[in-house]
This record gives C-alpha cells, sequence and structure tokens, in this order.
C-alpha cells in the first residue's frame, strides 16, 4: 500500500521514471483505507459523508491478496454485482494506475466521475493517468475540471504545474505552482511546489 508521504514524493519525479514505477499520490485517506481493507490489512469504514458501499463490506480477500492483479480481480467482481460502487470504481482506477495500466485507469476513472461528477480526485487522477499516455493537452483540461469543481483542491493545481513542468512549459507552470502555495503553505505539497519553482529559476539563468 503507498502511504500518503511517499504517494506525494513519488509522483512528481521525472515522467519517465514515474512510468516506470507507476507511483502516484493519494491523498483521499478514504482510498488508503479501502485500499487495506481489500489487502487485508484494517477493517474501517469511510469516515467522509458518503453511505458505506459493497466495496467496504465486503471481505477482504484470502492469503495472496497483496497482489495487485488479486486486488484488481476482487473489484471488477465488486463492480459485477455494482456497477455504480464509486469507492470500488476510484480504488480500482487507483490499482491500474499503480500497475501503470494507464488506459484502464483513464477508463475507470471516467466511470467513478459519471457516478460522482463532484469527485476532484478522480478528475486529478484521470488527468495523471492522461499524462503517462502522452496526451498532455487533455490531461491539462482533467485538472482544469478538477479544479472548476474544488478550486481549493491543491493536489490537481500541483498536478497542473507538474506536468507543464516535466513538458518544458516553465512559464505556465508557475501560476498553478504558486497557486500550491498559496492553498498549502507549510506542507508537502508546498515543498514539492518549491521544488519546481526552483529549477524553473535556476532555468532561467542559464
Amino acid at each position: 500500500m503507498v502511504t500518503h508521504a511517499v504517494g506525494v514524493a513519488a509522483c512528481y519525479q521525472n515522467p519517465e521514471q514515474n512510468h516506470l514505477n507507476g507511483q502516484k499520490i493519494m491523498t483521499d485517506i478514504r482510498k488508503l483505507f479501502i485500499l487495506a481493507i481489500i489487502f487485508g490489512l484494517i477493517s474501517c469504514g469511510d469516515n467522509n459523508t458518503q453511505p458505506v458501499t459493497q466495496a467496504q463490506q465486503t471481505p477482504a480477500p484470502g492469503p495472496g491478496a497483496n497482489d495487485p492483479s488479486q486486488a484488481i480481480e476482487h473489484l471488477n467482481a465488486i463492480l459485477a454485482e455494482n456497477p455504480n460502487d464509486f469507492n470500488a470504481l476510484s480504488t480500482l482506477g487507483d490499482l491500474y494506475f499503480q500497475t501503470s495500466q494507464y488506459m484502464e485507469a483513464i477508463q475507470v476513472y471516467d466511470r467513478a466521475i459519471a457516478v460522482n461528477p463532484s469527485s476532484a480526485d478522480c478528475m486529478n487522477d484521470k488527468g495523471l493517468a492522461l499524462f503517462y499516455t502522452g496526451d498532455l493537452e487533455s490531461a491539462l483540461e482533467s485538472f482544469e475540471q478538477a479544479n472548476a469543481t474544488d478550486p481549493e483542491y491543491v493536489n490537481a493545481w500541483l498536478s497542473r504545474g507538474y506536468v507543464l513542468f516535466a513538458s518544458g512549459r516553465y512559464q505556465e507552470a508557475i501560476e498553478p505552482l504558486n497557486k500550491v502555495k498559496e492553498l498549502d503553505t507549510t506542507g508537502t505539497m508546498s515543498w514539492e511546489a518549491d521544488k519546481f519553482l526552483s529549477q524553473i529559476a535556476a532555468a532561467g539563468t542559464q
């Protein structure tokens, strides 16, 4: 299971490395809890405002559940019975992302967004998956959709700054990165934004 700190540090490295290891940012505590349930680590309900779903009520798989392919199979079985289970969809998208199955992740995130059109998290995650398939413009549109849904969703601002930075569009990256610092003044996100801004400044002096 990807921890919060590891997810933040790993996601915003160079895109080639990220494509190889399939890491992603997971800031939504709900997703961490559901992944833990699937992997048989804990059994805990959702602490957000959504009702408990089939994904949270279903017992964890048996031995070998730490294999992502088994977790994916388990979630697909849940979705065969309840195709609109948002938590199962969003977690399945995360697992596809982690295993570098980006096209599958995009399709599942689209399904999750159709069920919950206010999920800025899924829009952000879809944008990152789109970026790793090479579709930069669609990725940026997805981040913009996330921030239109939730203007204070710092992850999407950082994702936008990151993909622009990674694509060499440094000047365009400055605004979203500064927005991250405005929203997350002392946290890990702000540290990541400062790192990119420092590299942009250094590039400008060369």
